[in-house]
């Protein structure tokens, strides 16, 4: 009886241990929010889609940018459809793809604004596709949510610009990518451990062809896309597949080079836009300059990083103040803390997952392209707008990587904090952008197409219109906005160059040439504009015959070729109106060795080119420099124009009509 009663205690403690053997772990605080993402995953598909397609209908625009690139698309795409004229933009693939709707429905900008509005939503279902069985729920969903309620990313659903677009693609391309080479590794596996086997150029050549294929249409949609070979091959090659690396580099070859064969033959002579000249000079509208320098390509990187990841990255996330960006309020601490973020998510990346390694070398490489390439002062948050949502996806899965680390595990609590700080932050700031874009919107959409524009904005496309109907159908127009004028006009307009400056070059044979009987005059032009013919200048980088120097300030200067018997008269003329001037021509070629910054206009060759091109007319809106407030400085690029050919050679232009008395748009005709 003690026997079996031992024997009975002795089982029951074998079957006590065993249970308590077979009792599972308590889940950690990750594996119970990643399985509520994914056992819910369907249903914050569902909501992200549909915020998305909300935020679309909130932040739509009817009106067009103050850029007016959203216009040139527009008319390229007319002219395309029209002419078959090969869109020499920076983003020559989407005026192709508006073009059958501008030659069916004219330029319908509701209807290519509706487009945009699509590609949006359909990128963010692309992203969803792509990662939904490679990134943990716990990353992906909050990632959607978080990108779906931005109302600096739907701003561009409601425009003609190039990213709604440009996103579209890059899904497709990340769709593609992810099937061939992210779906068959496991997320888990670390990008540093062998590959699986690689493809077979015999029975995989088309996968390689859709990839290169996609990659051409991303560099024909922005050029930054040219960036995303370097992705390609640097994530293939990391992981060592060496022979599918070859073959994509080759799959790059053949479909770039079969595209600029066709280009070659069906639009000859056609040149890039926005070509390496331009990107790396100094000042790509003054090209004067010359070339950038590496100390000045060191400069624009870093100052490109703290304007975009210290500004416009925080600003997404609603963690900087929705001001303007005429107020960008740059912090190295931000910048350098983004980076180090950056830093620890990619190692975290190589070593845990192929997926976030891909996305984090995708948007490392295309930022980093953009920083070095884009001019500091084109700071607009459009140009990394686009990787948003794959910014968060980067970033939330390498954070949980982190704590995933043994002693970090208990600290996962901050991950959820930080996605509710983030979202509420984010939701406050759409929600006022909303607030303020509805009352505008629906004003638009009751038939009042210029409500919303500020005055300035409101009188130059009334003076447009105004000129589009009274004056002569086969006249030339200039217009500071041409393509906007003829958005709401319908009728071509031209536009002066911008740089039409004399190389520092050629200013030793124009002194070799000239005629007997003339002097130079070099009179300062760097401050304000002419007020018609009664020149008036503040005294600036001249001081009578000498010329002072201002720095980094860009000098503006006008070369007049003056007859002796008319200079005294000038000069009477120039100092009564205190302008700065000198007529010692060889030493102004000597100090420009000492400017950094300079434009040298020649008005008689200004004057050349009106009458050489037909110049009839010529309209003068008071643009504003800073388009959220009233000053008296306005953007006096045509006037300009206007007032250094009137100084020398008065009586050229006469107004025939002002559209609106505050910040009114002058139309002037030339008369030869």
């Amino acid at each position: 009886m003690k026997n079996t009663t031992r024997k009975g205690v002795k089982e029951k403690a074998t079957s006590t241990i065993a249970n308590t053997k077979k009792v599972p772990a308590p889940a950690s605080m990750y594996d119970k929010l990643n399985g509520f993402f994914d056992r819910h995953s369907q249903a914050f598909f569902v909501l992200a889609m549909a915020l998305s397609v909300l935020m679309c209908l909130a932040m739509f625009d009817v009106k067009v940018s103050l850029s007016g690139d959203d216009s040139d698309y527009v008319v390229s795409a007319e002219r395309f459809w029209r002419n078959f004229s090969f869109p020499g933009g920076h983003a020559p693939l989407y005026p192709m793809v508006l073009s059958p709707l501008a030659g069916i429905f004219g330029m319908n900008l509701l209807l290519f604004k509706s487009l945009s509005a699509i590609f949006m939503v359909l990128s963010f279902l692309l992203l969803y596709k792509s990662f939904r069985n490679v990134l943990p729920a716990v990353v992906l969903m909050p990632g959607l949510l978080l990108a779906s309620i931005c109302s600096y990313l739907f701003f561009y659903a409601g425009y003609t610009y190039s990213e709604p677009l440009f996103m579209l693609i890059q899904g497709l391309f990340i769709y593609f990518f992810a099937r061939y080479f992210l779906w068959n590794d496991p997320s888990s596996q670390a990008a540093s451990t062998p590959a699986t086997k690689a493809f077979s150029l015999k029975a995989d050549w088309r996968r390689f062809l859709i990839i290169a294929a996609l990659a051409l249409c991303m560099t024909l949609t922005r050029s930054i896309g040219y960036a995303v070979l370097g992705v390609v091959i640097l994530f293939l090659a990391l992981q060592r597949r060496w022979k599918d690396t070859l073959y994509m580099c080759g799959a790059f070859v053949v479909v770039f080079t079969a595209f600029q064969i066709f280009k070659s033959i069906a639009w000859p002579g056609t040149g890039e836009a926005y070509g390496f000249d331009r990107l790396f000079a100094k000042d790509s509208y003054n090209p004067t300059l010359g070339m950038e320098s590496f100390q000045g390509i060191v400069k624009r990187f870093t100052e490109n990083s703290q304007i975009y990841l210290s500004w416009f990255l925080y600003r997404f996330m609603g963690l900087m103040p929705d001001t303007s960006s005429e107020y960008i309020q740059i912090d190295t601490l931000r910048t350098v803390g983004v980076y180090l973020l950056y830093a620890v998510c990619l190692a975290l990346a190589f070593r845990r997952s192929r997926a976030l390694l891909f996305i984090g070398l995708y948007v490392g490489i295309m930022n980093l392209g953009s920083f070095v390439a884009l001019q500091s002062s084109w700071g607009q948050d459009r140009l990394i707008v686009i990787y948003y949502p794959l910014i968060l996806l980067f970033f939330l899965g390498g954070i949980c990587c982190l704590f995933q680390i043994k002693w970090l595990r208990r600290c996962f609590f901050v991950y959820p904090l930080a996605l509710i700080v983030v979202f509420l932050s984010t939701a406050y700031i759409s929600k006022k952008n909303v607030e303020r874009n509805l009352p505008v919107l629906q004003q638009n959409l009751m038939g009042d197409k210029l409500y919303g524009f500020t005055p300035d904005w409101e009188n130059f496309i009334i003076g447009s219109q105004w000129a589009a109907k009274n004056l002569d159908k086969d006249a030339v127009i200039i217009s500071r906005k041409p393509t906007i004028s003829k958005v709401y006009t319908g009728r071509d307009f031209d536009v002066v160059p911008t740089a039409l400056t004399v190389p520092p070059d050629t200013l030793t044979a124009f002194r070799s040439r000239l005629p007997e009987g003339y002097t130079v005059a070099v009179i300062d032009a760097s401050v304000g504009v002419f007020p018609g013919e009664a020149v008036q200048y503040v005294v600036s980088h001249l001081r009578g015959n000498k010329f002072s120097l201002h720095g980094t300030e860009t000098v503006s200067v006008c070369i007049y070729l003056v007859p002796d018997e008319y200079l005294p008269d000038m000069m009477l003329s120039v100092g009564a109106n205190e302008m700065a001037y000198t007529l010692d021509f060889d030493e102004f070629i000597n100090q420009l060795d000492n400017i950094e910054s300079y434009r040298i206009y020649d008005p008689d060759m200004m004057l050349r080119y009106l009458e050489e091109h037909n110049i009839k007319y010529l309209l003068l809106p008071q643009l504003r420099v800073y388009p959220s407030m009233k000053s008296d400085r306005f953007i006096n690029n045509v006037h300009q124009y206007r007032d250094y050919v009137s100084f020398k050679r008065p009586g050229h232009f006469r107004t025939i009509h002002t559209a609106g008395s505050d910040e009114p748009c002058e139309i002037v005709e030339f008369i030869r």
